[in-house]
């Protein structure tokens, strides 16, 4: 009796034993699974994570990651003049208080001298346009810089001045940069803060916020660059165009036109400087 008593005794602790350690395996098993659920899921996220930080160019930029934001690394390529000077007129030789010798336009002109600005200017007159007194053959290639002075109590007095290139050299009348006359126009809207291109080759219409109200007694650099038929434009070192707007087969006569100022606001251009490529 003794001994079947004992034997039942060795069998349940072996029992309990077994399953024990059952138990055991059983866990380390569910940890196992666990872990790697979690490590799956890890993965996933910090892949998630680094592809937030795509840039422009498509690759993952390096440094700190912000939620939602992303750098650009590559900066705009600057402006690059022609090597080879076509026209360039900086006033030196006008008689102040006489129009420009090398402008025309359908209003009046002048040549004057302002006070804090180095050089001579010519002073566009309201609501007028104004082109080159000479027919230049411009080529496929090339770049064209003014400057461009303002005096205003504030920038919207001033509201739009275009400039751009029509299919011919007349300004009998006032040039409109909607007019079918012009190839393209860009639009310094002063009022809106705002940069807009136009173009009837191509149909392109582009607008840039800019700004302008730095402008109101300042002196503006205007690059353009042209190519076939694609434009740059830049105001000072900042470019507010890069789009194919022209016809390179199209005639290319500069013209500047100015709206009706207020508030005895003005604007003077000199410096035009055209080069082209060897």
């Amino acid at each position: 009796m003794k001994k079947g008593f004992l034997l039942i005794t060795i069998l349940g602790l072996a029992f309990n034993s077994h399953a024990q350690l059952l138990k055991k395996i059983q866990r380390k098993v569910e940890d196992r699974v666990e872990k790697s659920v979690d490590g799956i899921l890890n993965g996933q996220d910090k892949e998630n994570t680094s592809s937030s930080g795509v840039g422009v160019s498509g690759a993952a930029t390096a440094g700190p990651k912000t939620s939602g934001t992303f750098e650009i690394l590559t900066k705009s390529e600057p402006f690059v003049s022609g090597n080879r000077l076509l026209f360039e007129d900086s006033l030196n030789y006008d008689t102040p208080g006489r129009m420009a010798k090398y402008w025309q336009t359908n209003s009046t002109g002048r040549v004057v001298e302002i006070g804090g600005a180095p050089g001579k200017w010519l002073q566009l007159a309201d609501h007028a346009s104004y082109q080159l007194d000479t027919l230049l053959q411009l080529p496929k290639k090339f770049t064209l810089e003014f400057d461009l002075l303002t005096r205003a109590d504030k920038a919207g007095d001033l509201r739009d001045i275009d400039f751009g290139f029509s299919k011919n050299n007349s300004t009998r009348q006032y040039i409109y940069g909607v007019s079918n006359e012009t190839n393209v126009y860009t639009s310094l809207k002063y009022n809106y803060q705002v940069v807009t291109t136009s173009s009837h080759n191509t149909n392109n219409e582009s607008r840039i916020e800019f700004p302008l109200d730095n402008y109101a007694n300042a002196i503006m650099h205007v690059s353009m660059a042209i190519d076939g038929d694609r434009m740059q434009i830049y105001i000072d070192d900042h470019k507010v165009l890069d789009a194919i707007v022209l016809d390179p087969n199209a005639p290319k006569h500069f013209f500047i036109t100015t709206d009706n100022y207020r508030n005895n606001a003005s604007a003077f251009i000199s410096n035009l400087r055209i080069h082209g490529f060897n």
